[in-house]
């Protein structure tokens, strides 16, 4: 009987509580100007942004596209006082070091939507079952840049879910 109830309820949530994972993740798509390539910016014209590892938390195995089925990364980005609010660059986030990393950081640019300079980011990635998941190690670089791709300087950050 209490299965029946359940079941009741269940079935009037909305689509998105049902299958998919909808958590705020902090960024959107950053908008580069049409055609243009990638430059390193003047020293001092851009800051690096400080990293930090906040948490990381395995999938539990749910169906993909699901939260129980996705791996979790978070990272607090502070970003420095200089000529380029926080609203007026993206950041590339690049995978330069680690052995079977899941695909988790987005190809391109991407915008936080915080206007505060500290921000907590969210990566979501669909993880493996817990039986076939191995600690998650990799060398990240992130760096600003901005609408007309000029690239300011990177900074390292390491992962690693034993540490965690």
């Amino acid at each position: 009987m209490k299965r029946w109830g359940l079941w009741g309820i269940l079935a009037l949530l909305p689509a998105p509580m049902a299958g998919a994972c909808s958590l705020n993740t902090n960024l959107l798509p950053f908008a580069l100007e049409a055609g243009a390539a990638p430059a390193n910016a003047p020293d001092e014209t851009l800051q690096a942004p400080e990293l930090k590892v906040t948490e990381i938390t395995r999938g539990l195995g749910g169906a993909a596209g699901s939260c129980d089925g996705s791996g979790l990364l978070g990272i607090r980005l502070d970003w420095p006082r200089g000529d380029y609010k926080l609203d007026q660059v993206g950041f590339e986030f690049r995978v330069v070091g680690g052995d079977d990393v899941p695909a988790i950081f987005p190809a391109e640019p991407v915008a936080v939507t915080s206007t505060s300079r500290r921000v907590n980011l969210l990566f979501l990635w669909p993880d493996v079952p817990p039986g076939e998941q191995k600690p998650l190690r990799l060398e990240l670089e992130v760096r600003a840049v901005t609408h007309g791709y000029l690239r300011g300087p990177p900074t390292r950050l390491f992962v690693n879910s034993s540490d965690l």
